[in-house]
């Protein structure tokens, strides 16, 4: 047998030693605890704790690591296959614990006991170990699909244990928990992402494995009979970067995107999409090279311009990368300035920017088309007509088990903690009892479904000695409240109150602001050994002593509540504030937010922030989005409290084919100064909108027993077409109809291209329905189940499939031209437009 990691053992032991050297007051019983493990255990975990981000370290104790080293190494020892493996996949696909940005917890042990079992009961368990991994991992991906399933939650990324035992999680918490199934039985996977796709507001994630020296992908708890397919094929062909991440300190072969901290960003996107490179060359003013200038390649999504690449120019001043065909925005910051130029990737291939020339002008409404790349995937295998039975009936299985094991589901620990945490009688009084009820209340949908209770007890007890001083909603909200930011919830008010002498507990009372500039002698930023968006909790900061500044934000928050002074992150720019004088006070002088701005809506548009416009602070060179979404119009009127500096504005209308008409615009604001701003919307002409998307052929029925069958392409085959999926008796249906019956004169001379497709007679003696149908008699109906076509046509065409009714303007034979779904004011007119 080989000699386990023969040919990283000397940097991985070199590694350690130097992260052992730095952090001699986490290491000193974790050393210890490593040295008592087998050889090669021992040895994975030092790879682990080199390559970890300090707030691993900080966050979660020797044991959660171990559950990760011990599976790898019993894999290894089992499998030749994973001996085969070469090192750097193993240790970075295999055995490593990180995804993303997740909580960490053991699960590999679990999730390998699982699969080896489901693997037996379906007579695959001999494709594990083997080195043809592909027929494994649809496998295991079919174990996955009946643990768990989409669900929207917010930003927070749950473990992936707490995505198996809750049954669900949104599409990167889904991938977090594939990737660690398929790792926990020798697969090395991991996690890409568009990490903010060009044709619409969103993102997605998905799974790759690794196979015989190539990346395949599958959709994440998607299981489908074949690899390189899934519902985001078309759509990652039209995204502009899908990327994966690199955490090791050995350089990836791979191309290199963007740093953040310790964590390598890698372009995935020719697997994907087809691709250019596209090149930046950044001058001073005198016309020499930049060197050393920071490039942020973005695209607009959510009305706010986002990274999906970042790099540095070089010695003669460039920076270029591989992107898809369409358009970037392109941000420079250089010696605290920063200019930001627009491209068309189709056309052009390179771009010059100079400093002094590229100046930014100032309170004007700059036009800026943002062009979405067509659709082009380059994943066309498709599963047989048989192959694709089998899957539906397998998935049908998988969701029947999966329905079964959440169905009624709760986390244990909130009964546990409603009852009085851990004694055996527990006589509490009404008004404690209600006090947990409310500390239960103030934590999100996901925090219920993974706290513990021994946390929330902690928290509550030290909170309770200023119940009585504080207004009961502003003690529950900002003291008793265990929840920051985005942190993982854990203990840390008896280390806080440990931590400080009661002289320095008086003087952060009397003063709070005295607390951030403890924190900041206490703890140390170091980005190289971290990662921005993963969080160092208040607990782990005190351990290791780092943290990212976010992180020592949200330290300071825990300090003050612990003392009973009521503090919180601001919502719009994540500002530190404590209660004073009856109302939120900055705590860093230059936070406060001195300058007003009133925002006009101008015409009758409804604004809605991070949706069609969005604000953005310049801070150290480059411009950080606000989150302004908690403010409210009124009378067509906004108000917004405002730091000194420069902002920018940018609102955005996004078309049905993807693309967006935006307006930019650039302002300055100086302490005391008031300004009125009325928001501005670019409008498009109808051929902008359209887009050109061959449609997949599907069958409808004539009569509800599906007697008689016709085409799709039958049925769109000359001239234009409108298809609409109708749901009787719901608002958005009877809207679309009642808009058509408002015009029946214009509906009249088109209603014999328009067909109904409903799911059952009975839709047709819905009193809408049935009235529309008497309105225009020429209307062709006909049936569909529901259950493939509309997901099907509603991803192709780029719209909510999830929301009807679905609407399809064809032209031609199966081309797609427009789709909307849900309820939509003015449907009716745009299809009159249309047709």
């Amino acid at each position: 047998m080989n000699e386990f990691l023969k040919e990283s053992r000397e940097r991985i032991l070199s590694g350690y030693e130097k992260i052992k050297e730095q952090f001699p007051g986490v290491f000193e019983e974790t050393d210890k605890k490593i040295k008592e493990q087998e050889p090669e255990t021992a040895l994975a975990l030092k790879y682990l704790y080199m390559a970890m981000p300090c707030s691993d370290m900080g966050n979660y104790e020797f044991e959660v690591f171990l559950d990760y080293a011990k599976n790898s190494v019993e894999l290894w020892h089992k499998s030749e296959g994973v001996r085969a493996l070469p090192e750097k996949i193993y240790l970075n696909y295999v055995l490593y614990h990180r995804v993303n940005e997740e909580e960490i917890a053991p699960c590999r042990t679990l999730f390998a006991k699982e699969i080896q079992s489901f693997m037996e009961e379906n007579g695959n368990a001999a494709l594990l170990g083997t080195e043809d991994r592909k027929k494994a991992a649809i496998e295991v991906n079919y174990w996955c699909a009946q643990e768990a399933t989409y669900h929207c939650t917010d930003d927070r990324t749950l473990s992936a244990v707490t995505v198996y035992r809750r049954g669900n999680g949104r599409c990167g918490e889904e991938s977090v928990f594939t990737v660690n199934a398929m790792r926990s039985v020798g697969i090395p996977a991991r996690q890409v992402y568009a990490p903010k796709w060009s044709h619409c507001d969103d993102n997605h994630a998905w799974v790759e494995i690794w196979n015989e020296g190539q990346w395949y992908f599958l959709g994440a708890c998607e299981p489908l009979p074949i690899l390189n397919k899934g519902w985001f094929t078309n759509a990652s062909s039209r995204a502009m970067m899908v990327h994966s991440r690199w955490f090791d300190m050995e350089d990836s072969d791979e191309e290199k995107i963007g740093q953040d901290g310790m964590v390598t960003m890698l372009n995935e996107l020719s697997r994907y999409a087809a691709v250019t490179e596209f090149k930046v060359k950044v001058m001073d003013e005198d016309g020499n090279p930049a060197v050393g200038a920071e490039v942020s390649f973005e695209v607009l999504n959510y009305s706010e311009f986002s990274p999906v690449a970042e790099g540095i120019t070089g010695e003669d001043g460039t920076c270029s990368f591989t992107t898809g065909l369409g358009s970037l925005a392109v941000q420079i910051s250089w010696k605290g300035s920063c200019v930001c130029a627009f491209a068309d990737t189709r056309e052009q291939k390179e771009i010059c920017i100079e400093f002094g020339k590229n100046k930014t002008q100032e309170e004007i409404w700059q036009a800026v088309d943002m062009i979405a790349p067509v659709d082009t995937p380059v994943n066309t295998d498709m599963p047989t007509e048989e192959q694709t039975e089998e899957g539906n009936r397998r998935l049908e299985k998988a969701s029947a088990r999966r329905i079964a094991k959440t169905e009624n589901w709760e986390n244990p620990e909130c009964e546990k903690f409603l009852q009085g945490g851990f004694q055996e009688e527990c006589a509490e009084d009404e008004e404690e009892g209600l006090l947990r009820e409310e500390l239960l209340g103030v934590l999100t949908e996901k925090d219920r479904t993974d706290l513990k209770a021994e946390v929330l007890e902690e928290h509550l007890t030290f909170a309770m000695p200023y119940e009585e001083e504080l207004e009961h909603s502003l003690f529950v909200n900002y003291v008793l409240n265990p929840r920051v930011d985005d942190e993982v919830l854990m203990k840390y008010r008896a280390a806080v109150e440990n931590a400080f002498t009661e002289d320095q507990k008086m003087l952060f009372r009397e003063n709070p602001a005295a607390i951030w500039e403890a924190v900041q002698k206490k703890v140390i930023s170091m980005p190289a050994r971290e990662r921005k968006s993963v969080i160092t909790t208040p607990s782990g900061c005190m351990k290791t002593g780092v943290g990212s500044h976010l992180s020592k934000k949200i330290l300071f928050v825990a300090i003050a509540r612990t003392f009973g002074i009521p503090t919180r992150l601001n919502p719009e720019d994540r500002s530190m504030e404590y209660w004073k004088d009856e109302k939120f006070v900055p705590v860093l002088p230059e936070a406060e937010k001195s300058c007003r701005v009133l925002f006009k809506s101008g015409e009758e548009i409804t604004w809605k922030y991070f949706q069609n416009w969005s604000m953005a602070k310049l801070q150290d060179g480059k411009y950080v989005s606000l989150r302004l979404g908690g403010l409210n119009w009124e009378d067509h009127i906004l108000h917004a409290e405002l730091e000194p500096g420069e902002y920018r504005i940018v609102t955005s209308n996004r078309l049905p084919n993807g693309n967006i008409f935006a307006y930019v615009y650039h302002f300055s604001i100086e302490a005391g100064q008031q300004k009125e701003i009325t928001l501005c919307l670019r409008q498009a002409d109808l051929e902008d909108m359209l887009e050109n998307i061959e449609l997949p052929e599907f069958e409808l029925k004539k009569d509800e027993a599906g007697t008689e069958k016709v085409k799709a392409s039958d049925l769109t085959a000359e001239g234009k077409h409108i298809l609409m999926f109708l749901e009787e008796s719901r608002e958005p249906t009877e809207h679309i109809l009642n808009e058509m019956m408002e015009q029946p004169e214009a509906f009249r001379k088109i209603c014999s291209r328009i067909l109904f497709v409903v799911q059952s007679e009975e839709a047709l003696k819905d009193p809408t329905i049935k009235k529309a149908l008497s309105t225009f008699p020429e209307i062709s109906v006909y049936y569909d189940c529901f259950a493939d076509h509309i997901e099907l046509l509603g991803r192709r065409m780029y719209v909510d499939h999830e929301k009807l009714p679905l609407i399809i303007v064809t032209s031609e034979k199966m081309n797609g031209i427009y789709a909307t779904s849900g309820y939509n004011v003015g449907t009716g007119d745009m299809l009159l437009r249309l047709m």
